[in-house]
């Protein structure tokens, strides 16, 4: 920078004293030719003036004495005078054929106008002057007296021309000093210019150098002293303050935002850059705070989160499944991006068991669930409370696209932080909801349980491509035993049955009391022969458990099982549910104690209606 400074000065300077110097020597020049000329104005002047007088004294054949004289006397290189026509009509051509010699002695005798110009070759440079002498009535004496010419008319030319060389080297010698001069001047104007400017000049190079750090996010550097002046104190004091506080406020910046968020790292260099993602990322995380605030329940969070998972950090082949530890469902899938829905969680997914992520890429079939449905997959696990886990599933097509996917997700868990509560409460009062929904005797779900559930239970079936076996059972001659033994004994034997249920179901599976004596169990995930089995094992489990009443003798029930399958035999669960009501039906009818598949025949026979 100080290079740079130094020639821009001595540049400058240069070109001033050159054109100073060419100025200097045009005006010597012309000072010289204006002297010269009024030299040679004043010879013609003077030469006129004589002849006049020799005219008038009768001597003009003595002229040639007399500019001999004038000549020699001005240092005149040449001097000559012309008659005009009319002049050597009148007197002839006079004593050295006084005649035009040349095309400017006829040109200033046509236009009685002055000629003066300069004539230069390599070795000298001389000036001419050519005066006319015009005729006048009011001159004296009074030309028109002895001349045949009107006023104004030209008599004739003075010519001169003389040597001016000694201009030429004069105006050299002056430039020449000059520019000897104008040199020295430069040189010490530029010392003391250079001088000045070096301090300001290394100044601004460690002011450069400092933003330029600043630039590239390092707000470490400082700008150097170098001047005890106090302007140059004072400049450095106000940058550095600067940045001191500017550095200051941006550590302590970063470390109160960094607080609020989980897990986010940045490569960013830049610290301001950087706050301004981070204070983005409190402001879309104080959006969807605030949104999820006034959510219904937590299955619409869910899928806040979900949205949250596609838009900003651009998953689009992923699922988000829930663990609820209190809920007989088990892991259900609560939102999905899937299309070919083939990913099914369970309680002993790697991720929910070792709350570890899992990778594919970090052994070889780390997970065997999930390597039989993806060669490349990534499951990254979320404890929402003691209860509740949440589980993101994530496939890809390639190992690089997994790393990709997995750096992109940094940040995620901060929303669920910010969801975390939210999810905790919704779910505590749903809990609530399904409290008044559980049928105090037996513990089992009741009817208006079913009513909210099985729409739900619906929508996950079709987006998850899953089936759910429909078992309807009924004890056979339940009225008997409490016309013979009362309804305390009645309440126990639907006890017995409902323990026998929930002892031959998964966690998976779900129970309900339907009515009465007639109960309902959605089997998640089976098949028909699935199913036709584990009614098989309740209806004989049942069969061999005795009821021993207080006073009286033991005895034992029987059941009646209808059996229909989703979306096999309908292609809704209600409906599903009303063909296993119409297989029990049948059960009934065929005897009683024994378990009665779903057959389309069922429809066409007895006239039994389908509505529900």
């Amino acid at each position: 920078m100080k290079k740079k400074l130094s020639m821009i000065v001595l540049g400058t300077i240069f070109i001033s004293y050159i054109v100073l110097l060419i100025a200097s020597a045009i005006n010597i020049r012309n000072i010289g030719l204006k002297g010269a000329t009024e030299k040679a104005l004043i010879a013609a002047e003077l030469v006129k003036d004589g002849l006049t007088a020799h005219m008038v004294n009768g001597i003009m054949a003595n002229r040639d004495y007399f500019l001999g004289q004038i000549s020699n006397a001005s240092h005149i290189d040449e001097l000559w005078i012309t008659r005009s026509p009319s002049v050597v009509e009148q007197f002839g051509v006079g004593l050295k054929n006084e005649i035009s010699r040349d095309s400017i002695d006829t040109s200033v005798l046509e236009n009685g106008k002055t000629f003066s110009d300069v004539f230069e070759t390599t070795t000298e440079t001389k000036l001419r002057v050519t005066l006319p002498y015009v005729a006048s009535s009011s001159s004296n004496p009074n030309c028109l007296s002895c001349h045949d010419a009107k006023e104004g008319d030209v008599l004739g030319t003075i010519s001169v021309i003389i040597d001016i060389s000694d201009v030429k080297v004069n105006g050299i010698m002056t430039s020449a000093v000059v520019l000897v001069i104008s040199l020295v001047m430069m040189f010490i104007v530029f010392i003391i210019i250079s001088r000045s400017l070096s301090p300001l000049a290394v100044l601004f190079e460690s002011i450069t150098k400092v933003m330029g750090s600043a630039q590239e996010g390092d707000y470490s550097k400082r700008v150097i002293l170098i001047n005890n002046s106090q302007e140059y104190k004072n400049v450095t004091f106000w940058i550095n303050s600067l940045l001191d506080k500017l550095q200051d406020t941006l550590m302590q910046i970063e470390t109160t935002v960094k607080d609020f968020l989980a897990h986010q790292r940045s490569d960013e260099k830049d610290m301001l850059i950087e706050l301004k993602d981070l204070i983005k990322e409190i402001s879309d995380l104080h959006k969807f705070k605030k949104t999820i605030e006034f959510d219904e329940d937590k299955m619409q969070v869910y899928t806040r989160i979900g949205t949250v998972l596609e838009q900003r950090f651009d998953l689009h082949n992923f699922v988000l499944a829930e663990h609820d530890k209190r809920n007989s469902i088990g892991v259900q899938i609560v939102y999905g991006m899937q299309n070919d829905g083939c990913f099914t969680p369970n309680p002993q997914c790697r991720a929910l068991r070792t709350k570890q992520v899992v990778n594919s890429e970090q052994f070889p079939n780390i997970c065997e669930q999930c390597s039989q449905q993806s060669s490349h997959y990534l499951c990254i696990p979320f404890i929402v409370s003691s209860d509740i886990e949440i589980l993101l599933h994530v496939d890809a097509n390639t190992a690089n696209e997994i790393a990709e996917i997995h750096k992109r997700l940094i940040g995620f868990e901060n929303y669920i932080n910010e969801a975390r509560p939210e999810i905790v409460s919704k779910n505590l009062t749903e809990i609530l909801r399904i409290s008044s929904t559980t049928d105090g005797l037996t513990g089992l779900y009741n009817r208006k349980y079913l009513d909210e559930y099985i729409d739900k239970a619906t929508a996950q079936a079709k987006r998850s491509k899953t089936n759910f076996g429909v078992l309807m059972i009924d004890i056979d001659y339940f009225k008997m035993v409490n016309d013979t033994y009362g309804h305390d004994i009645g309440d126990e034997v639907i006890r017995v049955l409902s323990k026998i249920m929930q002892n031959s179901i998964r966690e998976s599976d779900i129970a309900f009391r339907f009515g009465g004596e007639e109960f309902l169990i959605l089997l998640h995930q089976c098949t028909s022969d699935k199913a036709e089995e584990i009614a098989q094992k309740i209806r004989t489990t049942f069969e061999q458990q005795s009821i021993k009443p207080a006073n009286a003798q033991a005895f034992s029930k029987t059941l009646s099982i209808g059996v229909s399958i989703f979306p096999d035999d309908a292609d809704s669960l209600w409906k599903t549910i009303k063909y296993a009501d119409i297989s029990l039906y049948r059960a009934k009818e065929s005897g009683r104690n024994k378990v009665v598949r779903f057959d389309t025949n069922f429809l066409q026979d007895g006239g039994v209606s389908t509505d529900f």
